[in-house]
């Protein structure tokens, strides 16, 4: 609780109003990339996947960017520039399909894997 409600000060103390919807963008694609990467990034204590197979951890951590897409979504349609507000709409977008796209297919995949 504490974590959050300092990465909630420094967020809202440097970053303008306009500005935190393309922030929010960036961070999030990042985290996807670092989730579907993890196993390469961190080979020694990998969990995703586990050596068992399941997908169920970067499954729900997909869950959570996608949802934080759409909260990005509309953060940026709620702003007064015309550019952050046409990049919201067609990045967010974007990103949301192919993330749903992702997580439908890691979705069968973790159900063909169950024994």
């Amino acid at each position: 609780m504490v974590l959050f409600s300092l990465v909630r000060r420094v967020f809202e103390m440097s970053v303008s109003k306009e500005n935190k919807p393309i922030l929010l963008t960036v961070t999030l694609l990042a985290a996807a990339f670092v989730v579907f990467f993890a196993d390469w990034i961190f080979p020694s204590n990998s969990i995703f996947p586990n050596r068992s197979g399941d997908l169920t951890i970067p499954l729900w951590l997909f869950f959570a960017i996608d949802v934080g897409f759409i909260v990005a979504l509309v953060l940026g349609v709620r702003t007064k520039k015309p550019s952050v507000v046409w990049f919201s709409i067609i990045a967010n977008s974007i990103f949301f399909v192919l993330l749903s796209v992702l997580i439908f297919l890691l979705a069968i995949a973790n159900g063909i894997s169950e024994p």
